[in-house]
């Protein structure tokens, strides 16, 4: 096998390994959103999820315990409204997707997406 053939192999078997931290997906399922807010932190727009139930699988850089996403994300008005709705209608089957990440806002987990009522994903 040529070096190059070689090394274009060994680079893909490692790329097809790696997984980067803010893609690992978490979901925390079933859950009550407690709390939210949007604020404005430089020059974005950053939303703040509380929701019920165990949040121990959390990263370590979620010390508050709470979900975050911010204004540079394509889907972040649309969060947003289902996010205030669903916290108004006080819904208690709101399920989560987050990445392992604290980007957003330090000490709270991304997340990227949000489920409200019994639709799968």
């Amino acid at each position: 096998m040529p070096a190059v053939t070689k090394w274009v192999v060994a680079f893909a078997a490692a790329l097809a390994l790696y997984v980067p931290d803010t893609q690992a997906a978490e979901y925390f399922r079933g859950r009550t959103i407690i709390g939210a807010g949007v604020f404005v932190y430089g020059d974005k727009s950053i939303l703040l999820v509380d929701i019920s139930g165990d949040k121990s699988n959390m990263p370590a850089c979620a010390s508050t315990g709470r979900f975050a996403i911010d204004s540079s994300s394509p889907a972040y008005k649309d969060v947003v409204a289902l996010v205030m709705t669903a916290y108004t209608k006080g819904d208690t089957n709101v399920d989560i997707n987050a990445t392992s990440s604290c980007v957003s806002w330090a000490n709270a987990q991304d997340f990227i997406g949000i489920k409200v009522g019994t639709m799968p994903w």
